[in-house]
């Protein structure tokens, strides 16, 4: 692991520079403070499943680059908390989510965030909290809307298989899909899954090293 080891929010906060960038390089457009605004999306004031703590290793790419690191998720109702880690597996950053409202606090230099941490925290709630009600669903495909966006999920034997985000604007254009390999039953992450963001060009495979429940 090396020294920018949970820097995937960093590669992905130069990436939505350039997608706002309204037709300029990336390279030589001025950067500028990236706000809520550029990632659309509405977090989950109420947090479905089991309470849990889990230990997760992130692997990806962004434009062809490879981006990675190691975090700890923990939800305790309906406050979720999203820990990077540094190296040396301490604190690098913590965001919390309590409702609608997002703080974050900095514990070391690598855990100065480019980006708002809202984020991190809507990528996590679109794997497990913004999903269409009803869960378990009957086995097929099953789309509906979530606030702004239609959602479509996957169900078999009672596991979500694939959830798929699209704006109903179009804006920005492409998909969201989240795959669960095994499935997603009862609330509870598989071992390993993968979000492919269509929107703005990355992807990232999630690894569940630990899981505990609370």
């Amino acid at each position: 692991m090396n020294s920018r080891a949970w820097s995937i929010g960093h590669v992905v906060a130069a990436m939505l520079l350039g997608a706002c960038a309204k037709g300029q390089e990336a390279e030589t457009a001025p950067p500028r403070e990236l706000r809520d605004a550029d990632y659309p999306g509405a977090l989950a004031t109420t947090l479905t499943g089991p309470d849990f703590m889990a230990r997760q290793r992130l692997r990806g790419t962004a434009r062809g680059r490879e981006i990675g690191g190691e975090v700890v998720l923990q939800k305790q109702g309906d406050a979720l908390t999203l820990v990077g880690l540094t190296p040396f597996a301490t604190k690098a950053f913590v965001a919390r989510q309590q409702g609608a409202e997002v703080k974050v606090q900095v514990f070391a230099p690598e855990g100065k965030l480019p980006f708002p941490p809202r984020f991190m925290l809507l990528d996590v709630n679109r794997v497990q909290f913004l999903g269409l009600p009803g869960a378990p669903l009957a086995d097929g495909t099953h789309r509906g809307e979530v606030g702004e966006e239609t959602v479509t999920e996957v169900w078999q034997g009672g596991a979500l298989l694939e959830r798929r985000f699209e704006r109903k604007d179009g804006a920005p254009a492409g998909a969201i899909v989240v795959t669960y390999e095994g499935g997603m039953k009862d609330g509870a992450l598989p071992p390993r899954l993968k979000l492919v963001n269509g929107w703005f060009g990355y992807e990232i495979a999630v690894e569940t090293l630990q899981w505990q429940p609370l």
